[in-house]
C-alpha cells in the first residue's frame, strides 16, 4: 500500500468549463481565479512552528506562523477584535475574507474594520446562532490570539478534495478556515474546545479552501488546512488538520493532542500520521473519519498495525500522479520535509540529528517524519523560535547563502522563475514574499503575549503585543493610509519592507547589520516585559483592570517608538549603503568599497578574469561548450575559436567548498543544455548566412558540433519538460 497511487475525487463541478468560468465571473469569483494564479508563482505556503509547555522555557506554549503570501497584495493591518456582548438571538456572519485589503468590512466585528472611503460592507456567505459573549482577539488574516491566551498559527496543505465557497457558481460552503480560526478565538479558553468548536461548524456548514484554484483545474495542493493551537489555561497543544468532505461539500478533519514536552513543525502537509479512533484523550475527529477514505481506495483498515489506527495524512493527503505538472510530487516532497527536519534540528538538536534530511514528506512516505519530536525541559525559548523563522539553512549542505544562485553576496532570497523553466529551489523557512509573522507565548492570568514582526522575518524586529490588551494596536498597524499596494511612512509594515527590499543590494552586509539591530532590540523587550510586568504585579490583584492598562499603554508605546525608529534606521542605510559603498562619516577615511569576493570573481560564470579584447566578454558558463561572441560581424569559426582558446588558459582554481561543489555539480546539466543551445543556433546562423559555411571552418566541426549540440539538447529539453519540477509552488496560508 505505500506504493500505490490512489485516485483523486471528482469535486462536484469539475466539468465547469473555464471559458463559462470567466464569462460569468463575479467579483468573488476574481477573488478564486487569483488564488488560483497565485498557485502557480509560490503563493501562500506558511510555516507553523510550535513549542509544548514543559518544553518551553517559559512554561507556556508557544505557536508561531508566518504569513508567506504569494502575488495577492495582503491587508497587512493588525486588528483587534474587542470583547463584546450581544443579544438573544443575534447571528454571527460567516464571510470569505480577503487577502487583500480590506480584508472584511463590518464595523460589528470591530470598529477598526469599519468601512472608510466609501467601501461597501462585506456580503455574509452564511450565519451562525452568536453566542452570549465573545472574546477580544488579535485579527490578521487569520485570527491570532484572544484575551484568554489561546493562540492559533496555521498552515495551507494538500488534501484528495477540493472544495469552494458559496459564493462562487461552483461552490456550496460556507467557512474557511480564516472565519473558522476567529470564531474559535471569539468563544473557547482552550485549545481542545477551539479544536471542536471549529470542527462541528465546518461539518455543518461546508468547509472550503482559499487556495482550491478553479474546478477546471483543482490545485489539490493547496486544498485543505492545518492550525496548531495553544492555550494558556490548560498548557496543551493541538494540531488540527481539515479537508473537504464527498462532493464538495461539509467537512472531514482531525485533531491530535501533542505531548508537552514536544516541539512541531508544519510546512503545508499535514502530519497526523496515527489517530488513535478509541483515545478520545488526545485525538478528536469528525464523524465517520474513515469513511470516504475507505470509499474512495485511499485506506484500507488492514494497512493498519492497529483495528483503532488510522493514518489521516497517508489516505487525505494529495500524491501527485501522472495528471500533475511536471515533478510536482518531489517538489511538494522537499518543499515541506526540509522544513521539518530544519526546524526539529535548531530546537531539539539531539532529536533533529536523528532525523534525515533527504527523506522529504509524502503522505506514502515510508516512515515518515513525527509530526513533533521531544526537547529537553525548559530548553526553547522564544528568540529560538524567532531565529528559526529567520532561517535559511545557513551552515548546512542545502544554505541558501552559498552559491552562484546567492550572487557575489550571499542573498538567499529566490524569486519566481520564468514559465517553462522546470527546476527547484529549496524552500527557506524565512521566505523574502513574508507579509509578517509572530510567536506567541500562551501564558495564563491574562500574560500571553504575541511577538509581532513585520516582512521577512529575516528582516524584522518581533515587537510584544498583550492578548488581553485593553486598545488596539498604534494606528501605523492599522492605518488605512497605505498597506502592500500603496506606500505610506504612515504604515508599520513599510520600514520593514524597506529595509529588506534595500538589503537586496548586499544582502550580506546589510541583512548581517541589520538583524544585529534587531536582535538587540528584541532583547531590550524582553527586558521591558520582564520589568512592566514586575510593576503590574504590584497592584494586579487589587486593580487587574488598571494593571492591563498600563501593560498596553506601555507595549503600544514600545511599537510607536520602534516604528519611528526602524524609518530613522532606513535612512541611515540608504545613505550608508550606496553606490557599491559603506560610508561611514563625512571624514577622508569614512567611506570603504562594497568589494565582489574573490571566489565569485574568479568564476569562468562571471568571466571576470577571462575578459580580452576578442572576448569573451560575458563570461563562459561550462568548460568544452562554445558561447556567442555578441560581435554580429564576427565569423561563427571565430567565435568557437575565442572560447575554445579562453577555456584552454583558464586557470584552475581549487574548489570554494564542498558546498560550492554540490550546487555546481546540480546545476552543472541545465547550463550546459542552455548554452549549448545558444551557441549552436548562433553557429548555424552565421554558416547559413550566405548559403555556405565560414571559410576555414570544417563541416565537420559545424555538423558534429552544432546540428548534433542543437538536436541533443531538444531531445533532452522534450524529456525534461515531461519529468522536470514545478517551476513554482505555490500553496498554504
Amino acid at each position: 500500500p505505500l506504493s500505490r497511487s490512489a485516485p483523486r475525487t471528482a469535486p462536484q463541478t469539475a466539468n465547469a468549463g473555464v471559458g463559462w468560468i470567466l464569462g460569468t465571473m463575479a467579483a468573488s469569483s476574481l477573488r478564486v481565479l487569483l488564488a488560483s494564479a497565485a498557485l502557480l508563482e509560490g503563493g501562500r505556503a506558511c510555516t507553523i512552528i510550535a513549542v509544548g509547555k514543559d518544553a518551553s522555557a517559559y512554561g507556556a506554549p508557544m505557536v508561531g506562523h508566518s504569513e508567506d503570501a504569494g502575488p495577492i497584495p495582503n491587508d497587512v493591518r493588525l486588528i483587534r477584535v474587542p470583547r463584546r456582548k450581544w443579544e438573544k438571538g443575534s447571528k454571527r456572519p460567516l464571510y470569505n475574507v480577503n487577502a487583500f485589503y480590506p480584508r472584511i468590512v463590518d464595523a460589528e466585528r470591530s470598529p477598526e474594520y469599519a468601512p472608510v472611503h466609501g467601501q461597501e460592507v462585506s456580503e455574509p456567505l452564511g450565519y451562525i446562532p452568536q453566542v452570549e459573549e465573545t472574546f477580544g482577539y488579535w485579527d490578521t488574516d487569520y485570527g491570532v490570539q484572544n484575551e484568554k491566551g489561546l493562540s492559533i498559527g496555521e498552515s495551507t496543505c494538500t488534501a484528495m478534495t477540493a472544495g469552494w465557497p458559496s459564493d462562487v457558481p461552483w461552490g456550496h460552503n460556507k467557512a474557511g478556515i480564516e472565519e473558522l480560526s476567529k470564531i474559535a478565538l471569539e468563544r473557547c479558553e482552550t485549545a481542545r474546545c477551539a479544536v471542536q468548536t471549529m470542527g462541528d461548524i465546518a461539518v455543518e456548514m461546508g468547509f472550503y479552501s482559499a487556495d482550491s484554484g478553479l474546478p477546471s483545474r483543482p490545485a489539490y495542493s493547496g486544498t485543505s488546512e492545518c492550525l496548531t493551537l495553544a492555550d494558556g489555561k490548560t498548557g496543551e497543544l493541538w494540531n488540527f488538520n481539515i479537508l473537504t468532505g464527498r462532493n464538495n461539500a461539509s467537512a472531514i478533519w482531525a485533531a491530535e493532542r501533542i505531548p508537552s514536552d514536544h516541539v512541531v513543525a508544519v510546512g503545508n502537509s499535514f502530519t497526523i500520521r496515527k489517530l488513535n479512533l478509541s483515545d478520545h484523550e488526545n485525538f478528536l475527529h469528525s464523524p465517520g473519519v474513515t469513511k470516504l477514505a475507505e470509499e474512495m481506495g485511499w485506506w484500507n483498515p488492514k494497512w493498519a498495525q492497529h483495528k483503532d489506527i488510522f493514518d489521516f495524512f497517508y489516505a487525505y493527503g494529495y500524491t501527485p500522479g501522472k495528471e500533475a505538472v511536471v515533478n510536482l510530487a518531489q517538489v511538494l516532497n522537499f518543499y515541506s520535509g526540509r522544513r521539518m527536519w530544519r526546524i526539529f534540528s535548531l530546537l531539539s538538536p539531539e532529536e533533529g540529528s536523528k532525523l534525515d534530511p533527504d527523506l522529504g514528506n509524502l503522505p506514502h512516505t515510508k516512515d515518515p517524519y513525527p509530526a513533533s519530536v521531544p526537547a529537553p525541559k525548559g530548553s526553547v525559548t522564544v528568540q529560538m523560535v524567532q531565529n528559526a523563522y529567520r532561517d535559511h539553512y545557513e551552515g548546512t549542505v542545502y544554505d541558501l547563502t552559498v552559491g552562484m544562485a546567492a550572487g557575489p553576496h550571499g542573498n538567499p532570497n529566490r524569486g519566481p522563475v520564468t514559465f517553462g523553466v522546470h527546476g527547484q529551489w529549496e524552500r527557506a523557512i524565512s521566505m523574502y514574499r513574508t507579509s509578517w509573522s509572530f510567536v506567541t507565548v500562551a501564558k495564563p492570568h491574562g500574560r500571553s503575549v504575541l511577538w509581532f514582526g513585520y516582512d521577512a522575518p529575516h528582516g524584522t524586529c518581533y515587537l510584544p503585543f498583550y492578548g488581553a490588551a485593553t486598545s488596539g494596536a498604534p494606528e501605523s498597524y492599522r492605518s488605512h493610509d497605505g498597506g502592500m499596494a500603496k506606500f505610506s511612512t504612515n504604515v508599520a509594515w513599510w520600514p520593514y519592507s524597506f529595509i529588506n527590499q534595500w538589503s537586496e543590494q548586499n544582502f550580506e552586509l546589510v541583512n548581517g547589520e541589520v538583524q544585529t539591530k534587531a536582535k538587540a532590540m528584541e532583547a531590550k523587550a524582553r527586558k521591558h516585559l520582564e520589568d512592566w510586568e514586575k510593576e503590574a504585579s504590584f497592584f494586579s490583584d487589587e486593580a487587574p483592570l488598571l494593571a492591563m492598562d498600563m501593560l498596553t499603554s506601555r507595549s503600544n508605546a514600545l511599537a510607536e517608538e520602534t516604528f519611528h525608529h526602524w524609518w530613522e534606521f532606513a535612512w541611515s542605510l540608504v545613505v550608508k549603503y550606496r553606490a557599491y559603498s559603506v560610508i561611514y562619516n563625512a571624514t577622508d577615511t569614512g567611506e570603504t568599497v562594497q568589494k565582489y569576493p574573490a571566489w565569485w570573481l574568479e568564476s569562468q560564470d562571471v568571466g571576470y578574469t577571462l575578459w580580452t579584447d576578442q572576448g569573451p566578454y560575458h563570461g563562459v558558463p561550462d568548460q568544452g561548450v562554445p558561447i556567442p561572441v555578441p560581435d554580429q560581424g564576427r565569423k561563427a569559426a571565430g567565435a568557437l575559436e575565442l572560447a575554445a582558446a579562453a577555456l584552454a588558459a583558464l586557470p584552475v582554481a581549487a574548489p570554494v567548498s564542498e558546498v560550492e561543489l554540490f550546487r555546481a555539480e546540480l546545476e552543472e546539466e541545465r547550463r550546459r543544455r542552455a548554452v549549448a543551445e545558444a551557441a549552436a543556433e548562433e553557429a548555424l546562423a552565421a554558416a547559413h548566412a550566405d548559403g555556405s559555411f565560414p571559410s576555414g571552418v570544417p563541416v565537420a566541426l559545424l555538423s558534429a558540433g552544432a546540428f548534433g549540440t542543437l538536436f541533443a539538447y531538444k531531445v533532452g529539453r522534450v524529456h525534461g519538460e515531461r519529468i522536470g519540477t514545478l517551476h513554482g509552488y505555490v500553496s498554504c496560508e
